[in-house]
């Protein structure tokens, strides 16, 4: 029986590559972000290459649109098995210019960063889970950190809390469907190189090769492949962990190295 998967920001860079890679394992999946122009590109992809999906637009922060797009899966492909939080941001989420230090912060920009982030892997996980409770048979629960939760980042307390707390989610979260069989396991990228981003620093070196110890660049497919790996039987064992894929990045602490 074909598994399948439910993907949040799977319109978006990473979440797309996530999508992709999930369909070539022959999973099929529900390609789900508030865009419909992204969301049908990469449905179009996957069909292009032999794999199943369909598109849903929703605003992941807002649990009856994500209750609304977990049943519209269920319904199509008639199971739900892999639920995948990838949709957030930082404070660009709210415009360009609004990044600042806590004390200078808006409530707005706060409130929308968390409630993407963090209401979101809620909203997400516990609609997925209901349907992987009913169903019997176990499932996959997968939400994204970042480094940044683990080290933080002056400019972005907002993000850093929220991807924090993704990490303290999937803790507890693991203890309660443990029983279920369901597993809850999250990824913390670190710096993930994006084509249409220019990082190149004034000395002509790529911002991406050096924030690792590897000196390479991390691409979302590096991300996507674990993904792919948290969601199959071989991780069947693997639950309540954060899973850091940055070369090293978080190993870093000023004035260590």
């Amino acid at each position: 029986m074909k598994k399948v998967a439910f993907i949040t920001g799977g319109g978006g860079f990473i979440g797309g590559a996530t999508a992709i890679t999930l369909a070539k394992a022959g999973i099929a999946v529900a390609v789900g972000d508030i865009n419909r122009e992204t969301v049908d590109r990469v449905v179009n992809v996957i069909r292009e290459n032999g794999g199943d999906a369909i598109g849903l637009v929703y605003d992941v922060s807002n649990s009856a649109e994500v209750n609304e797009a977990v049943d519209t899966t269920v319904k199509n492909f008639g199971r739900l098995d892999i639920m995948v939080h990838v949709a957030g941001g930082s404070a660009r989420l709210a415009g360009p210019g609004k990044y600042a230090h806590l004390v200078d912060q808006e409530d707005e920009v706060i409130d929308q960063v968390l409630k993407v982030n963090l209401y979101g892997a809620f909203y997400a996980s516990r609609a997925a889970a209901r349907v992987m409770i009913k169903q019997g048979e176990g499932g996959r629960i997968i939400n994204f950190a970042s480094t940044v939760g683990i080290n933080g980042l002056a400019g972005a307390v907002d993000y850093a809390a929220s991807k924090g707390g993704i990490m303290s989610f999937t803790k507890a979260l693991a203890k309660e469907l443990g029983p279920h069989k369901i597993t809850v396991n999250a990824i913390a990228p670190g710096v993930v190189c994006r084509p249409e981003v220019d990082t190149t620093t004034p000395d002509g070196h790529h911002y991406a090769y050096e924030t690792n110890f590897l000196g390479e660049k991390c691409t979302a497919e590096d991300i996507a492949y674990m993904v792919e790996y948290l969601a199959s039987d071989k991780a069947r064992m693997i639950t309540g962990q954060t899973y850091v894929i940055d070369g090293g990045r978080a190993l870093s602490m000023k004035g260590s190295d």
